[in-house]
């Protein structure tokens, strides 16, 4: 299966969870999320707001100085969290306002993926800006997804960037191709 056909796939049988199922699960990700932050000197974290039923990290706030992305340019740029978004062309909510911050200062950024692979390879929405922002981030990279949306192996390019991490709701997994 192609990659767009994978993504309609998945985005539908994301959309289908139930409130509920969500809300546990997410809660279990959100354990080992911070188990494995806990484990690490992190103290600035890139997050995401959550889209489509996406895996809800904004509670990492309580614990962590958080910064939102937002496409500037066709790139992903970074904003500390002052509490107010706005929604994108792509009708995700971005920050609004605020200063942008160098990538090198994040200490980790997680990175949201419709379905991730046993590689840790990811399928995003498609438009390669997590890839082109992983390239050359020097921090730690962590994926984030529902154990369900796991699978054997991706179609990927070589422009496609693996995380070093991928926490679930049932396991955390640590890429062996890198040196953490």
């Amino acid at each position: 299966m192609d990659k767009k056909s994978l993504r309609k796939l998945f985005i539908a049988e994301r959309k289908q969870m139930d409130a509920a199922e969500h809300r546990m699960l997410n809660h279990l990700v959100l354990e080992g999320v911070r188990r494995v932050l806990s484990e690490q000197p992190i103290k600035k974290l890139g997050i995401y707001y959550p889209f489509l039923n996406e895996v809800d990290l904004r509670d990492l706030k309580k614990d962590y100085a958080v910064y939102y992305p937002k496409i500037e340019n066709d790139e992903i740029v970074f904003y500390e969290d002052r509490g107010t978004f706005e929604k994108s062309s792509f009708g995700v909510w971005e920050p609004k306002g605020g200063i942008p911050i160098d990538k090198a200062v994040l200490d980790a950024v997680l990175v949201p993926g419709l379905v991730y692979d046993d590689g840790l390879y990811r399928l995003g929405y498609g438009k390669g800006y997590y890839d082109a922002f992983l390239k050359d981030f020097p921090g730690l990279k962590i994926g984030v997804c529902f154990e369900r949306f796991r699978m054997e192996a991706l179609p990927n390019k070589p422009h496609d960037i693996p995380v070093d991490i991928l926490v679930t709701d049932n396991q955390i997994y640590e890429n062996v191709h890198n040196e953490l």
